[in-house]
């Protein structure tokens, strides 16, 4: 096919291929759209969890200890006392049984690692038990010499024979499994729970010391997963409440302090009200009478009740619905407004709730899981508003 040009028409034939692309880019765009749209925006989520599927079913292939074995089978595998007697099927010729062993657990502690940060369910104890008990059999067979391993098994002369050398292999991929699963979770419990389901005689007192060692070190690196998980979403202040020794600090030492500016005076006027609502984005507003009244510039005032936002809202459109009279002086105090006489929500907090400066942070966070405030707790001494604890402020306090 040939094309004629012309000094006027020298652009044509580019202007005739876009427009022949055009429409299969709008296509493309098209079908593009829809499928993320079937996806419901999930698209990024599932590709990591198609990525992490295809890595471990790979890398599983490679390994014959690991490939197409469930998760408890590959555990009874990891256990077993006859492992090395079937070494020839799962040991990599190349790497040996002591390399073979250490890539597997390298490629067992990662795929879970990356398993476990899925925007999936899944479980962590017994992945967590199968790295354990991995990594235990790869520092006896690597890193401890034969002549300590009979050293410490030798009984009155008699070296041990080969298969009470596998069991004592054995014993020591139970206890690691059992110490590493207790330092990710913290649960002293799984000691208790192997000894129960293995019986194994003497196997007590290496299970509880292991897993108590296990637990103090990893005390000292990170929080438990589960804890980790709700400080990843700035709820670190519940771990830091139940296993950490912030739970008995003081509540003047975490508290907010009081600006005085942001609270409202029990006497105001409607205009005042508005610029507090204007000005002061916040979800609780302190009520509280200044000690000095006559000076112009006061630092203490006493505690008189609590309103929320929404609540100031609706007392501003009970009082002065049109705003024609914002120098109008109302008292939030008043009875109307904590006992409303026709019987409506209740608008002013006459008596909220208020802990001294000394009171622990496990009991201002069990106060405040009872308190029917919208999560505020105020820190008064004797009567003087000092701070305050909202549960936000509470709940994402940093663990140091």
């Amino acid at each position: 096919m040939t094309m004629m040009f012309d000094k006027g028409n020298l652009e044509a034939p580019l202007i005739q291929n876009e427009s022949e692309q055009k429409p299969r880019r709008g296509c493309f765009q098209i079908v593009k759209r829809t499928w993320l749209r079937c996806l419901g925006g999930k698209w990024r989520d599932l590709l990591q969890v198609a990525l992490t599927v295809i890595a471990n079913t790979l890398l599983a292939s490679q390994l014959p200890l690991l490939g197409s074995k469930p998760q408890p089978l590959l555990m009874n595998n990891i256990l077993d006392k006859n492992l090395y007697d079937s070494s020839d099927e799962w040991v990599l010729p190349w790497a040996g049984t002591g390399g073979t062993l250490a890539l597997c657990f390298l490629m067992k502690f990662f795929i879970t690692m990356f398993s476990l940060i899925l925007p999936t369910p899944g479980g962590m104890v017994l992945p967590t038990m199968i790295i354990g008990g991995l990594l235990a059999r790869s520092i006896v067979h690597n890193l401890v010499p034969i002549w300590f391993i009979n050293l410490v098994t030798t009984a009155n002369g008699v070296p041990m024979s080969p298969e009470e050398h596998g069991a004592f292999l054995a014993r020591c991929a139970i206890v690691g499994s059992c110490c590493f699963c207790a330092g990710v979770s913290r649960a002293f419990a799984m000691a208790i729970t192997v000894f129960e389901v293995l019986a194994l005689p003497n196997s007590v007192l290496p299970l509880c010391s292991s897993t108590l060692v296990a637990i103090f070190l990893a005390n000292k690196i990170s929080l438990p997963f589960f804890d980790q998980n709700l400080a990843g979403r700035n709820l670190g202040g519940i771990p830091g409440i139940t296993i950490s020794e912030k739970a008995m600090e003081p509540a003047m030492q975490f508290m907010e302090r009081v600006n005085l500016e942001e609270c409202i005076p029990q006497k105001s006027t409607c205009r005042e009200l508005m610029t507090h609502l204007m000005e002061n984005k916040r979800d609780n507003y302190a009520i509280i009478r200044p000690i000095n009244e006559d000076h112009e510039h006061w630092d203490q005032a006493i505690l008189e009740g609590n309103i929320t936002r929404k609540h100031l809202e609706r007392l501003l459109k009970r009082i002065d619905p049109q705003g024609d009279f914002p120098d109008k002086e109302v008292d939030l105090c008043d009875t109307q407004f904590q006992i409303p006489p026709d019987g409506s929500e209740q608008l002013v907090d006459a008596n909220p709730p208020h802990v001294l400066p000394n009171t622990t942070v496990k009991d201002v966070y069990l106060l405040m899981k009872h308190s029917v405030n919208e999560g505020v707790i105020y820190v008064t001494d004797k009567g003087v508003l000092k701070g305050s604890v909202s549960f936000t402020h509470l709940m994402s306090r940093s663990i140091l």
